[in-house]
């Protein structure tokens, strides 16, 4: 049955971004190349920014936003934003407590 999205599963590029970033850190860990820590910083910022999507914008965006209002579209924008910002800056913030 389709779901509006290309039989794209919810949260799986967060899922897989998610993956990265901890092989990224094991490797750091591990004592690999120390600038890697900075590469980390933009897949925080990506897993951030996907989260905020999925959550906020999924349903609206089902069937290329077919069947949902402007209305809707433009609440979902505005939580959309609110929520990416608020997610990037956690995401930031704790990959930068893993690397300390």
């Amino acid at each position: 049955m389709p779901n509006g999205h290309g039989g794209v599963v919810r949260f799986f590029s967060v899922i897989v971004l998610l993956v990265f970033a901890a092989g990224l850190l094991a490797y750091i860990k591990q004592g690999g190349w120390t600038g890697a820590v900075y590469a980390g910083y933009g897949l925080a910022i990506l897993i951030g920014e996907r989260f905020a999507h999925h959550l906020h914008l999924w349903h609206v965006d089902e069937y290329d936003g077919a069947y949902s209002t402007d209305e809707e579209k433009a609440a979902a924008r505005k939580t959309y934003i609110v929520g990416a910002v608020i997610y990037i800056l956690g995401a930031v913030v704790a990959w930068y407590i893993l690397t300390a």
